[in-house]
């Protein structure tokens, strides 16, 4: 398929491009039109997030076009069934690995939630989910006592606890995002 798709109303491929990626003309980062706002100074944040050090939430747009044109580029037609089934089977993983990052916060299993956080890390980098993606690391770090990047000096079980059971707040509002997207994007395609 030689051109790229268009996506769903939730981001354009412009859009999708890493803020890292797409500098605008003064060389700073553009910020993707699928962002959410921040909130006015001294207002209420609206994610719970923002009570532990979870890092910020992800800037870029829901999927990364770049990554998700190459995934459409396998399927052998414009039915897109490849890319589809694996879509949905990640929408089925992601449900089942949300229930078990829960139980793990309900164990205190700080090495589950890394390597949950890891799991589906890979499989929402796979789909250019990356906001997703940023967050599963984010939660694999967490899982090993560090901060959002990895870094920094190790912090006790239950500051990292906090961190993952905040984080997940986040995740779950992110993954719905991608799966909407995701089901609308083959909605619009079938």
């Amino acid at each position: 398929m030689a051109d790229k798709p268009s996506s769903p109303a939730v981001a354009s491929p412009e859009s999708a491009v890493p803020s890292s990626a797409a500098p605008s003309p003064s060389g700073a980062p553009d910020e993707p039109s699928a962002s959410p706002p921040a909130p006015a100074s001294g207002a209420e944040p609206e994610d719970p997030a923002e009570e532990a050090d979870v890092g910020p939430p992800g800037t870029g747009s829901v999927v990364d076009m770049d990554v998700f044109g190459q995934l459409l580029e396998i399927d052998d037609d414009e039915s897109h069934d490849f890319s589809k089934t694996l879509a949905f089977d990640y929408i089925s993983q992601a449900e089942s690995t949300f229930v078990e990052i829960e139980e793990a916060l309900e164990k205190k299993d700080l090495d589950a939630l890394s390597r949950k956080g890891h799991f589906l890390k890979g499989s929402s980098a796979a789909l250019g989910l990356q906001r997703v993606q940023h967050s599963c690391e984010a939660m694999q770090h967490f899982g090993k006592r560090r901060d959002a990047h990895g870094e920094g000096p190790e912090v006790s079980d239950g500051e990292a606890l906090n961190r993952c059971r905040v984080l997940l707040v986040r995740l779950r509002k992110e993954q719905d995002e991608a799966k909407e997207w995701l089901e609308a994007f083959y909605k619009e395609k079938s």
